[in-house]
């Protein structure tokens, strides 16, 4: 087995332990790759001028596989966008609570910190494909303005190996890591692209988990099953924004509830309007085609219904402070 103990927030330096570790050659450009001999596949780490430190793995090795992360008073965090095909069983210890996978793809979003010591066991010859990005808690305070801990995240990572599969990589997550294995090293817009796609992991992550921050906290007073029709009426809402929604009396009528308690409970679960929810995240829907690269302003105002480009613009600047050609102009700088 082989054994690597992760004491540091430094991804370049953690290649040099991981390549001592199997007695492989060291890293080149912060590359290592796996020989034939001990697996296949190669780990590649990099900065991004705003803290973060990314590390992309696509790799098999032929033994089995302990890293042991200690618990440190240095607080920091790792977002893991794991996608990993076990075909026998894959072990993850989080202070004594133990999550446990055989013979499936297991393929989700979490989010860790070091408040806990994190153990992951992962047999030999398991195909993984992932992307890490680990930050600090400043960072993390600046990206979800805050002035202090947030009661929200410590919720959420007391969950611990509860928390693990609370967000399962769908295809535009999957869509993501895939281009970030596409860049190629000679492309002269390299480190734009991977912070793009870095930048849209993070967002989509985010912007799931303040969905779902009122069912973690119990902020409201509803049954399980109000909680289940009002989920329904959200997917049904978001789903498709190239068609219009339905509208409140269809919703009612969809989930058994009368139009006054549809308004009330849904505003009090996700904190918006029925519509105003709709709105935001269809703008969130369209800045996030536009990030992509391969939208232009006309075809993501389409893409979330609108007809009209002008009224698209406004409104985008509304939600963002920004216009669509600012945005798209700040990703060519």
């Amino acid at each position: 087995m082989i054994v690597i103990h992760v004491n540091h927030t430094n991804y370049k330096l953690l290649l040099q332990d991981v390549a001592a570790a199997m007695g492989i050659p060291a890293p080149q450009h912060d590359l290592l790759l796996i020989p034939v001999s001990k697996g296949k596949g190669y780990f590649k780490a990099f900065d991004l001028h705003n803290d973060l430190h990314v590390l992309l793995a696509d790799f098999s090795i032929n033994e089995t596989v302990m890293t042991v992360r200690e618990r440190s008073d240095n607080r920091y965090f790792i977002l893991h966008f794991d996608d990993v095909l076990v075909t026998d069983t894959a072990v993850l210890k989080v202070d004594g609570e133990q999550l446990q996978k055989s013979n499936t793809r297991h393929a989700v979003a979490r989010l860790t910190s070091n408040v806990f010591v994190n153990t992951e066991e992962l047999p030999a010859r398991i195909h993984i494909k992932s992307v890490k990005v680990l930050f600090n808690e400043n960072w993390l305070k600046r990206y979800m303005g805050l002035q202090e801990d947030d009661d929200v995240l410590q919720k959420y990572l007391s969950l611990k190996t509860e928390s693990f599969d609370i967000e399962p990589l769908n295809s535009t997550y999957l869509q993501l890591m895939d281009d970030l294995w596409s860049v190629r090293k000679e492309d002269p817009l390299q480190l734009m692209l991977l912070q793009n796609r870095v930048t849209l992991l993070i967002e989509r992550f985010f912007s799931s988990l303040f969905s779902k921050v009122n069912l973690l906290q119990g902020k409201f007073d509803l049954s399980s099953e109000v909680i289940h029709r009002l989920l329904q009426v959200e997917h049904e809402l978001i789903h498709d924004f190239s068609k219009q929604p339905p509208t409140i009396d269809q919703f009612s009528k969809l989930v058994s509830m009368s139009s006054t308690k549809l308004k009330k409970s849904f505003k009090s679960m996700f904190g918006n309007s029925i519509y105003a929810y709709y709105q935001k995240q269809r703008l969130s829907k369209a800045r996030e085609l536009l990030l992509s690269g391969r939208y232009t302003i006309k075809q993501s105002a389409q893409a979330v219904g609108y007809t009209n480009v002008g009224n698209f613009t406004l409104a985008f600047k509304k939600q963002f402070n920004q216009p669509p050609e600012q945005l798209l102009a700040q990703q060519v700088r």
